[in-house]
Order: structure tokens, then C-alpha cells, then sequence
């Protein structure tokens, strides 16, 4: 949890190359897209009004569809028409992050397919004479470093972190080894599925040292050269000019280079590309790719709400499983996503820190699981049996509050969703493709279980009580809609800039992402961050209108509201 003086100056959170876990986007539509919608739709959906560009490529109905969309200042969003872009020579590069992770996947499956390694192989036997490893570290074996069930943290301990501005490109391999020898493991794995940059670039280094080749050589031998993907490489060479400026809200982006870790997330690659990628997999074992693709896409394991194979998510009963892997670096956020049973792809492709990719997802998923079930009513009384917050993990949770004759749910880090009652002790969002069952015990409310696009979560109800409020009425919410400024001489000037997005209130500082605000009980204009020690309190003038805000945190910064 940051701390409440960190707001304003905190960096983008860690992610760095996963949106990983349970997906939390608002979205809002009359009927979820589906892989038949048009490309530039899906290209809105996932950019918004963000600064930067996104390709998006579909596969349906055996044809490869494509659209492009750039947003060159995000004021003039809503002008920007999105163009098509089937010159597919012509697509711009953009970094895909973990998306790279399935493509570790895919030569770890070829290597096991070869009979050169095994899914039990451990590292002592397969690092003997090149690092000194405890017993824990010793027994990790490649099926544990595959499924993120090997028991290591996100990153190796010694890594630099997400402030630099290019943090993977001096992790090498002797930092890499060093980190394997040092790694403090409080149990022997497996444990259960924890997202773990270091474990996929430890799979990397052992296919590697296996061959004698650099991860990328593999690649290019293995995948990409043979399927003639020409566009998907680590190093841009030249290509560099066809790369998609990146951007964090209103600042460029960097570019992330890698060397031990590469396997973890390194590729540049276009819709195009990934679209033959998909085509290939969708071929199955007598496909270009062979056998190994069926070792892929078995399941070999859980990763939260999803099944998990090679590193590739996996969701949805056996006769109808969708494959996927989103990837985030400091400027791209991507999702790469495929349905073998109908023989469709997406792929989504943008160049901001702010896009939602995972919006397409949701959409996309929606329409392959759909929920089917009929509202009904329930009175004030039997919605207040629902409160509370029911804990997934140590670190997520559900809140569900009672409001206004509706039942509002929101997840850790995320904003209030209206739910539909749809029967006993069960909710639905429509928009999202998402159903809610309540569990009793002794007649009172003590779990609730989502299913969500072929995935499935579940939750245990804590003793801390649910928030009185979720939202404020939508005409109020938009009256605090703006940008407010404070100027300093000696510092930095201060800039937040309001918005409702899907019935939420949220808030940006500077180029940070937007984080939601509710509101707080008998204190009119007055809103809390999901912390509840950073707090905002609006203004009014005489005649009501919003004109100001106070942000309080580790003391009080008061902003003029600007003219529109």
C-alpha cells in the first residue's frame, strides 16, 4: 500500500510485464464485442483518449482484419478516426512485454518434445558446476518456473526496479546466476502460482546454456524465422524507425531493452506477426510448429482465476479454452489472445501507459462465456445481507455495498460496478460477462464465487465492514469533472485532472494512472483514495459551482479548478 505523501510523487505501479491476476476494467456496452467486431471498434475500446497509437489485428472467419488508431494529443481524442491498416509491411513495431513469455513457453515444449529436457528436470542437475544453489533452490524444477509455481518473487532480489528508466537492460547473466545462489526461500516449491518475472528468465538462461545460444537466436531459429514472422525480434536494428512512440499520459515513454531476462518479456512485434503466431498455434500438431504446440496449450497447473500451460493463461472448459497473455513495459500495454475451437485471434497493440487492452479482453470473453441469467428484485433489507469485504488473497479483495436499491461491487484497485440481481444469492454484470454467487453459513453471507470469462475466483468474507457509500449520483459526479492547478515557485507545479469513466470517479496526478476516489459518509465533496489517508475536498462558490479541490496529503495543496 503506498503511503498517503506518496500519491503525487509515486511512480507507475510494478508491472511491469503483466497485467496479471483478476481484471478490473469498467466497461459499458449494449452487446460485448466479439471477434467479429470491427477491428477499429475493439482499437477505441482499448486506446480511449489516451495519447499514443494501437494496432489491433483480428482473426475471423479465416480472414486477418487490421485497424490502427493514434491519438497525437489526447484532447482531440474523439477526432481521431480510426484507419485501416492492412499494408501489413507497413505496421509499426510495439513492445509486447510477457506476451514474449509464450514464446519461452513454446521452446521449453519444443525442447521437452525433443526429449533435450524434461517438465522435472530441477535446477541442481541443471546448473551443476555453474551456480552454488540451497536445497530449496536446487529442487525448483522447469514445471514449477513455468507455471510461476517455483515459489520466486516477482523480480530477482538485487533488481534495480521499475524507476530506472531502462531496468532490465544490465541484468545479466552472472547477476542472473548470483541471484539464483542468493535467493532466500522460506519453503521448498512448489507453491501456489505467484507471478515471477525471474522464474521465466531462468527458464530462459537454462534453454540457453542448453543449446549454447542466446534466447533470441532461439527464438529467430526456432519460431519466428520458420514461420517467417520477420517483424518479431528483440533488437530493432533496422527497424528502429517503424517502432510506435511510446507514451505515459502527456511525456514519451522509453524503450526497455533486455539481456538475461529477455525470455521474461524482450520482443517488439506487430498485429500482423502475431496474428501468423496464432495461426500457427490454432494449426495444432500438424501445423507448421509440430507436436510441441499440444504440449503448449495442455494444462499443466492453476495461476489464480485461470488454468496455465507452458506460460500461456488458459481459460474456459476443455472443448472450448481461450488462450492469452497480456504484456505491459514502461510505454506498452498489449494483449495477445486466441479461440483454436472457432479458429480466432486478437490482437491488441498500443503505444500508452494508459491503455486497457484487458478492456477487449473482457469484452471478447464475454462473448465467448455469456451470461444468461434473468434479473430480479430484492429489496433494501436483503441487499444489506451482502456487505462486506470477502478476501481473495493477502493483497485483493472484493468490496460489495448496498446502495440506492443496488448491490455495488469493486475489487482492490479498482472503482464500484453496479450488480443485477439475478436470483438466490446470485449477481450479474452483463457488461463484463460476470455472475456472483453468495455461499451462507448459518444463514449469513460468508463466501461469494465469480465466474468470469471462462475463469473462476473465489472469496472468503472478512470482519471488515463495507463503506456506507460507493458512488455519488452521476449529475454530481460530473460537476467535479475538470482540471485544477496549483503553481509553485521552488517545486514542481501540482496538476490533477478529474474524470468519470464507466460511473466512477477518478483521479490523475500528473502522468500517473488514474486512481478512483469515494466518497466519505456526512462529509459533502469529500473523497478518500483507496488508502483512505490521501483525501480530496472540492470547493464551491456561492452559486454552487465547483471552482477548487484540497488534497490533503502529509499536508494541504489546495488547486484552482481550470477554465474548460
Amino acid at each position: 500500500m503506498k503511503k498517503a505523501r506518496d500519491i503525487l510523487r509515486s511512480r507507475p505501479r510494478r508491472g511491469t510485464l503483466l497485467l496479471s491476476g483478476l481484471l478490473t476494467f469498467g466497461v459499458s456496452w449494449a452487446q460485448p464485442p466479439s471477434f467479429a467486431t470491427d477491428p477499429a471498434e475493439l482499437a477505441r475500446m482499448g486506446l480511449r483518449d489516451e495519447r499514443g497509437s494501437v494496432s489491433v489485428g483480428v482473426l475471423h472467419a479465416g480472414q486477418a482484419r487490421f485497424a490502427f488508431m493514434q491519438n497525437d494529443e489526447a484532447a482531440a481524442a474523439r477526432d481521431a478516426a480510426p484507419a485501416e491498416a492492412n499494408d501489413t509491411d507497413a505496421q509499426p513495431l510495439y513492445e509486447v512485454g510477457s506476451i514474449s513469455k509464450v514464446f519461452t513457453g513454446l521452446l521449453l515444449a519444443q525442447s521437452v518434445e525433443r526429449g533435450d529436457l524434461a517438465l522435472d528436470d530441477n535446477l541442481g542437475a541443471l546448473l551443476q558446476g555453474k551456480a552454488v544453489l540451497s536445497p530449496e533452490v536446487s529442487a525448483i524444477t522447469l514445471r514449477q518456473l513455468i507455471t510461476h509455481s517455483a515459489c520466486l518473487p516477482w523480480d530477482p532480489p538485487d533488481f534495480e526496479g521499475y524507476a530506472s528508466a531502462d531496468p532490465f537492460s544490465r541484468f545479466s547473466r552472472r547477476r542472473l546466476l548470483a541471484a539464483l545462489s542468493n535467493q532466500p526461500m522460506a519453503k521448498a516449491p512448489p507453491c501456489v502460482a505467484g507471478y515471477s518475472n525471474f522464474g521465466l528468465g531462468v527458464v530462459g538462461l537454462l534453454l540457453s546454456e542448453r543449446y549454447g545460444k542466446p534466447w533470441q537466436q532461439l527464438v529467430r531459429e526456432n519460431i519466428t524465422g520458420p514461420l517467417g514472422m520477420q517483424d518479431t525480434v528483440q533488437d530493432l536494428g533496422d527497424k528502429a524507425a517503424r517502432m510506435a512512440p511510446a507514451f505515459n499520459n502527456t511525456v514519451a515513454a522509453p524503450l526497455w531493452d533486455f539481456d538475461a531476462l529477455a525470455s521474461a518479456g524482450a520482443l517488439r512485434s506487430t498485429a500482423s506477426d502475431l496474428l501468423i503466431f496464432s495461426r500457427a498455434l490454432m494449426a495444432g500438431r500438424d501445423g507448421p510448429l509440430g507436436p510441441a504446440v499440444e504440449r503448449l496449450l495442455t494444462p499443466l497447473g492453476r495461476f489464480r482465476e485461470s488454468e496455465i500451460g507452458y506460460a500461456v493463461m488458459m481459460r474456459g472448459p476443455p472443448e472450448k479454452r481461450t488462450y492469452f497473455h497480456f504484456g505491459v513495459t514502461a510505454g506498452f500495454r498489449t494483449l495477445w489472445m486466441m479461440a483454436p475451437d472457432t479458429q480466432e485471434a486478437a490482437v491488441v497493440l498500443a503505444s500508452s501507459a494508459h491503455a486497457q487492452p484487458g478492456r477487449v479482453f473482457i469484452g471478447l470473453a464475454a462473448s465467448r462465456y455469456p451470461v444468461s441469467l434473468s434479473a430480479v428484485a430484492l429489496d433494501a433489507a436483503s441487499l444489506a445481507t451482502y456487505a462486506g469485504v470477502y478476501r481473495i488473497d493477502p493483497k485483493t479483495a472484493f468490496t460489495f455495498v448496498p446502495q440506492d436499491g443496488k448491490l455495488y461491487r469493486r475489487i482492490t484497485g479498482s472503482g464500484y460496478r453496479a450488480l443485477r440481481p439475478a436470483g438466490n444469492d446470485t449477481f450479474i454484470d452483463i457488461d463484463a460477462g460476470a455472475v456472483y454467487v453468495f455461499g451462507r453459513e448459518n444463514g449469513a453471507s460468508a463466501r461469494v464465487e465469480l465466474t468470469q470469462g471462462g475463469g473462476r475466483t473465489r472469496a472468503v468474507r472478512t470482519d471488515t465492514a463495507a463503506p456506507a457509500l460507493a458512488v455519488v449520483a452521476p449529475d454530481q459526479a460530473a460537476g467535479y469533472v475538470g482540471r485544477y492547478h496549483m503553481s509553485r515557485t521552488l517545486r514542481r507545479n501540482v496538476d490533477l485532472d478529474v474524470k468519470v469513466e464507466d460511473g466512477q470517479l477518478g483521479v490523475r496526478s500528473a502522468n500517473w494512472e488514474r486512481k478512483p476516489v469515494f466518497p466519505i459518509v456526512d462529509r459533502p465533496d469529500r473523497f478518500a483514495y483507496e488508502s483512505g489517508r490521501s483525501q480530496l475536498q472540492f470547493e464551491r462558490d456561492a452559486s454552487g459551482r465547483i471552482v477548487a479541490l484540497v488534497l490533503y496529503e502529509g499536508g494541504e495543496f489546495r488547486m484552482q479548478r481550470l477554465a474548460h
